[in-house]
């Protein structure tokens, strides 16, 4: 009698361990972003968080964050406070792609309203993009473009005529405001729009002198920004 109750109590003790076993191999699994399978398209809570707010993309788990491959403008941050020291593809063609949405949103706006809105969609723009190393001298660039738009966007503002309310921007989804240009002085302010995104454009070849890493990443946001040029025409 007394060894049929060793046997029970051992018996319930090993299956106690077991399950004890799967609970922390599943916690384990979900700390460093490999899922209970530890490589399923969620990693942990974090990824399972940004797959739903982005509302669509794949996302994979790894010790540092996720990635997100979709239409989020935040598609190539790893995480909130991720440090990038290297340009990546993911990255650039998500910067790639916010200012290319900044551009296409704001042509659909009359000219008077564009360079408020290229300087705000370029403000977006650069806030979104990552943090450290890879990135910090084309942020740095793009958001002085931005306050240079704003500038001119000042000096030359039309108190009288209503503001324009920004559409849907499949990537840049922040409501925005945008003020009018007098008409009279439009043509001079496009114009020193146009040449604070030449000066932007240069600004991001030259930065790339010294690092053939950043090279090729630069250039192709060089010529994304200078793409938004074809908004600076008054007619």
């Amino acid at each position: 009698m007394a060894i049929s109750t060793i046997s029970r109590s051992l018996g319930t003790a090993l299956i106690a361990a077991a399950l004890a076993f799967g609970g922390a191999h599943d916690a384990y699994s979900q700390a460093t972003g490999g899922g209970t399978t530890g490589g399923g398209t969620t990693g942990g809570t974090t990824g399972g968080t940004t797959g739903g707010a982005t509302g669509g993309g794949t996302t994979t788990g790894s010790s540092t964050g996720v990635t997100v491959s979709g239409n989020s403008p935040h598609s190539y941050e790893s995480s909130a406070n991720s440090m990038v020291a290297t340009p990546s593809g993911y990255a650039t063609r998500a910067i790639v792609n916010n200012i290319t949405a900044a551009r296409d949103e704001c042509a659909g706006y009359d000219p008077v309203y564009r360079i408020d809105c290229l300087s705000q969609r370029l403000r977006d723009v650069a806030d979104h993009m990552p943090r450290g190393e890879a990135y910090d001298q084309a942020q740095r660039i793009i958001s002085k473009a931005s306050r240079d738009l704003e500038g001119i966007q000042a000096s030359n503002v039309d108190h009288d005529a209503p503001t324009q309310r920004s559409r849907a921007n499949p990537r840049l989804k922040g409501t925005r405001t945008f003020s009018a240009i007098k008409r009279e002085n439009l043509d001079r302010a496009m114009e020193q729009a146009k040449q604070v995104i030449e000066e932007a454009e240069t600004q991001l070849l030259r930065a790339t002198e010294n690092s053939d890493k950043r090279a090729s990443h630069y250039q192709q946001i060089a010529v994304a920004l200078g793409s938004t040029k074809v908004l600076l025409r008054s007619a």
